[in-house]
């Protein structure tokens, strides 16, 4: 019989990733498959500090300060781009809200993006870059800053798992 304690502590294959997006464009990273225990997995995919797009790379930043480049001829197969199709809203003033407003707001299905709302695109770097330029009329600009949207720890089937032991 397992308890908590041992079952969490144990190691799984997990395959761990992050979202980040600017603006309307989102960008999905595949960080990799990791055997390790729920907790450290989940450090794994809290390690990104920062993603920065640039022209014609974009350049992963760690919170240990470390930092990874990748290029669409580098690590291509590990993230993609999906741009939001949802109609942007106009930003509301929060603070002029009243606090059952501001409840109404919360629940109000129009600022709230969904799964639907967002259409994968088969970009590479430089069709991104230039696609926040152009939708935000920021032709000078030389590099976008992407903000964290969300990460994922995801467990493998046990089935995966063995071929994951195997391939190692």
């Amino acid at each position: 019989m397992f308890n908590q304690s041992t079952t969490k502590n144990q190691r799984h294959s997990f395959a761990v990733g992050v979202e980040y997006g600017h603006e309307d464009l989102f960008l999905e990273l595949e960080l990799g498959t990791f055997h390790t225990t729920p907790l450290h997995a989940q450090r794994i995919a809290n390690s990104v500090n920062s993603i920065i797009l640039l022209k014609d790379h974009m350049v992963v930043i760690f919170k240990n300060a470390e930092s990874i480049t990748i290029n669409d001829d580098f690590l291509k197969h590990t993230y993609k781009f999906r741009v939001c199709i949802k109609p942007k809203l106009p930003p509301l003033e929060l603070s002029a809200l009243t606090h059952r407003e501001r409840e109404e707001f919360i629940r109000n299905q129009a600022y709230i993006v969904t799964e639907e709302d967002m259409k994968e695109v088969n970009w590479d770097i430089k069709t991104a870059f230039q696609y926040l330029q152009q939708q935000y009329d920021a032709r000078d600009q030389a590099y976008f800053s992407f903000s964290l949207s969300s990460s994922y720890v995801i467990p493998l089937s046990t089935h995966m798992q063995q071929e994951v032991q195997h391939a190692t």
